[in-house]
């Protein structure tokens, strides 16, 4: 996240975790909480990573690795018979548990 988006500003960091809920959260979904110094909003988005220049990601683009092999019909191929989990559903059960409070 490079930018926050209630005001707009560039100034936001990654947040701590406070409960063991939003730890939980973290692992599973790959978001991260964050917080404005500006406005001080406060909530969660998938980390982008650092900012890069026209440079910078040339010399990335290099040093990419190539796609793996194809592992079908090895030990280590993928089960694709698991049940969906709609990650996306954490989001709207936090909201739920905030306004309980």
């Amino acid at each position: 996240m490079h930018q926050c988006p209630k005001c707009k500003s560039e100034h936001i960091h990654r947040s701590r975790v406070r409960t063991k809920w939003e730890g939980l959260r973290k692992e599973v979904t790959g978001k991260r909480p964050y917080r404005c110094h500006e406005c001080g909003w406060r909530g969660w988005s998938i980390d982008l990573g650092p900012k890069f220049g026209g440079d910078e990601l040339e010399v990335a683009s290099r040093a990419l690795a190539p796609d793996p092999p194809n592992l079908k019909g090895t030990d280590l191929a993928r089960d694709e018979r698991r049940d969906f989990v709609d990650l996306n559903q954490l989001d709207a059960l936090e909201a739920f548990v905030h306004k309980q409070k």
